[in-house]
């Protein structure tokens, strides 16, 4: 390298590093990823990234070294400066090191022969975690301080990516420890859940998981409560629809005795038992109106008042709440309120149907039998064959409800293709080019009800639906 060449990391490049950065997971690679936006674009010699080992100790995780670079670990990187960035979480340079009356003097520097130097440290919501060490021995000029700011948002990125990364390869412990996933699936529409579901769970901002009945939405819930920071606090769940305006309330805010017929004492509601955990709100949409002016204050403001109490309080509390409904649809009848959409549509995930990830079937087939059949029963092809032919209007539900079936009525080891009952009419029309998924989904719908002599609550159990949506895709089709 030439004397007097000074590195610069341009915005383009921390740009294209960070959007880097938030695709990977392992954690080796989003440490070369920026060891490598350091060492070319900086020109360090040393590039180092430090970490704090579970001790609190600060240690050597990754370095790349060029020119008169060489490996060295922290005792063998100037602990002035090092003390210095990791004390006041803020970045050090120093561009003539030997004569910076800083460290004037300090034997870390000279016996090191660092000419220029650059410390910046990596900072996450748990405090100071590590840093990036970067040096020159053949130019006192090499770094500058135009470029620290640079330098700090590559640190905020790698922060974050760090996290993530070591969130990422601690599930994978706890997965090969037996410890899985609450959601079933390696299709390429499930790995881009995961992905996201990782991403939005360190927020605290409010989530809503949109997707058919039946698609997992509780689960993914939980899924993202389970990887947050919040996952040694409740998770506390309640279900919107049917459920009159004073229950409701009630439930969510808790109510003070005498407040209503009934209230004989005081009861804490759910917003106050998952303090500082995860409050589920499953059916959004079915909130009555008067109620969501309330539900978007608490989200603004994060207060709110039991139902009979004059007494404001305060909760910590991330809210996850989930929809089978179209809510834009739902703001456009003025069915729900536009604020309170745009207060929760902050992080969507869309959970796929699985009509849309078939190749996931095998899997859930197999978690579904060891659930119901404790690992004792294996399935035919030809049963297998005649699940994956179907078109699943209730997703993965109906497909638990029909394995549970399957497993009480067959007579031998395995489930054979005969013990699947699935409705013959509906198996040859799964992909027909002529016939929208819509159309078949109603008239399979429809046959079912008819089966069951209109009886709704055995329809939806064999379609493995709620009765509640049901009833909204009925009223849907009178329309």
């Amino acid at each position: 390298m030439t004397n007097g060449t000074s590195g610069l990391l341009t915005s383009e490049q921390i740009l294209t590093v960070g959007r880097k950065l938030f695709e990977l997971r392992p954690l080796a690679e989003v440490l070369d990823s920026v060891l490598s936006a350091c060492a070319e674009a900086m020109l360090a010699e040393t590039a180092l990234v430090l970490l704090r080992d579970d001790k609190g100790e600060i240690k050597a995780a990754a370095q790349k070294y060029t020119g008169s670079g060489e490996p060295r670990g922290p005792a063998e990187i100037s602990s002035s400066l090092l003390e210095e960035a990791l004390q006041k979480g803020e970045p050090v340079l120093t561009e003539s090191a030997i004569e910076d009356p800083r460290f004037s003097g300090r034997s870390s520097i000279i016996l090191q022969g660092i000419q220029s130097a650059v410390i910046v440290p990596l900072v996450s919501k748990q405090g100071v975690i590590g840093a990036i060490y970067l040096d020159s021995r053949s130019d006192r000029t090499r770094f500058q301080k135009q470029n620290l700011s640079a330098l700090a948002t590559l640190a905020a990125f790698s922060s974050l990516a760090i996290e993530n990364a070591r969130r990422y390869e601690s599930a994978k412990r706890s997965s090969r420890s037996g410890e899985s996933r609450l959601l079933v699936g390696s299709s390429p529409a499930m790995q881009e859940l995961f992905a996201l579901i990782e991403r939005v769970a360190e927020s605290d901002l409010p989530v809503l998981v949109l997707g058919e009945s039946g698609t997992g939405k509780e689960l993914a819930a939980r899924e993202i409560h389970a990887q947050s920071s919040r996952a040694a606090r409740p998770f506390m769940a309640l279900y919107c629809g049917n459920v009159s305006p004073q229950l409701f309330e009630s439930e969510l805010f808790g109510h003070k005795k005498g407040s209503f017929t009934g209230a004989t004492a005081d009861k804490p509601g759910l917003v106050e038992a998952a303090a500082r955990g995860t409050l589920f709100l499953d059916e959004v949409a079915d909130i009555p109106a008067d109620l969501q002016t309330k539900l978007l204050r608490f989200l603004q403001e994060g207060e709110y008042r039991a139902v009979g109490d004059t007494q404001t309080r305060k909760a910590d509390v991330r809210i996850i709440a989930a929809t089978n409904k179209d809510l834009r649809a739902e703001v456009k009848s003025q069915k729900f309120r536009e604020d309170l959409f745009y207060r929760l549509y902050i992080l969507p995930v869309t959970m796929p149907p699985l009509r849309e990830r078939l190749s996931d079937l095998p899997f859930l087939v197999r978690h579904f039998l060891d659930k119901h059949g404790k690992g004792a029963r294996g399935i035919s092809p030809e049963a297998l064959r005649k699940l994956q032919s179907f078109g699943w209007p209730g997703n993965v539900r109906e497909l638990e409800n029909t394995i549970a079936r399957a497993l009480v009525v067959a007579r031998g080891e395995r489930i054979e293709a005969e013990d699947i009952l699935l409705p013959e009419s509906f198996l040859e029309q799964a992909n027909p080019d002529d016939l929208t998924w819509k159309a078949a989904e109603r008239n399979h719908i429809l046959r079912i009800l008819n089966s069951c002599g209109d009886n709704k609550s055995k329809a939806a159990e064999l379609l493995g639906i709620s009765r509640r949506y049901l009833h909204y895709k009925l009223k849907e089709w009178e329309k």
